[in-house]
């Protein structure tokens, strides 16, 4: 679908949503701003709004509180990278190599803080108090469990009540180092493409 389209279908979904008799009250300034926030990603509104079953079929709501939660992510990640600069991860963008030099760094006081424990924190605690408590959307720690390597772990965001693994979009810096929303915002599908093994959700204490 192209982009001139992506406004029709939010009208669309907006009218849809009142003829069901469903109180909206989404700011129009926050929608357009999310708006622009998404499109900094490489997972185009109209996968997010696509009300077929194959879709995604997030509402206006959902699209109105994300943008904010992806600003707060992306600024975390950019602080923790600007905390803990590595020259590895600046040539190759690369998570796995990055964790060599994080394990080097161990022998002089470092505390794998380029890895992706340290990664979902960040990104979490960012999330988190990005939404509030009145979201219409969810935040979770999520974990995979690779084939001979240790478990990964990133934050996935979907609206509440839904299935996480259709509805649910992963924030993973960690995989190439980046906090730019093109280099770590994936639909859950896309991410699990890229690690290929079991995921769940896990909890704040885990």
């Amino acid at each position: 679908m192209t982009p001139q389209f992506v406004l029709p279908m939010v009208l669309a979904l907006l009218a849809q949503t009142a003829s069901a008799g469903v109180a909206t009250t989404v700011d129009s300034k926050k929608l357009n701003a999310s708006h622009e926030t998404i499109n900094k990603t490489k997972v185009p509104l109209y996968k997010f709004i696509d009300q077929s079953d194959q879709g995604m079929q997030w509402s206006v709501a959902n699209v109105a509180d994300v943008g904010p939660a992806l600003e707060a992510a992306s600024n975390a990640v950019a602080l923790l990278h600007a905390a803990h600069p590595s020259a590895v991860a600046d040539a190759y963008g690369n998570g796995s190599m990055t964790n060599i030099e994080d394990t080097f760094k161990l022998f002089g006081g470092g505390n794998l803080e380029r890895g992706c424990i340290s990664h979902q924190y960040t990104t979490y605690n960012a999330v988190k108090k990005a939404l509030g408590d009145k979201s219409s959307l969810t935040v979770s720690k999520i974990r995979v469990r690779l084939k001979f390597a240790f478990p990964h772990n990133a934050v996935i965001i979907f609206p509440t009540g839904t299935d996480w693994k259709k509805t649910g979009i992963v924030l993973d810096a960690w995989k190439r180092q980046k906090s730019a929303l093109d280099k770590m915002v994936y639909t859950f599908p896309d991410w699990y493409g890229l690690v290929d093994a079991g995921a769940k959700l896990i909890g704040e204490d885990e």
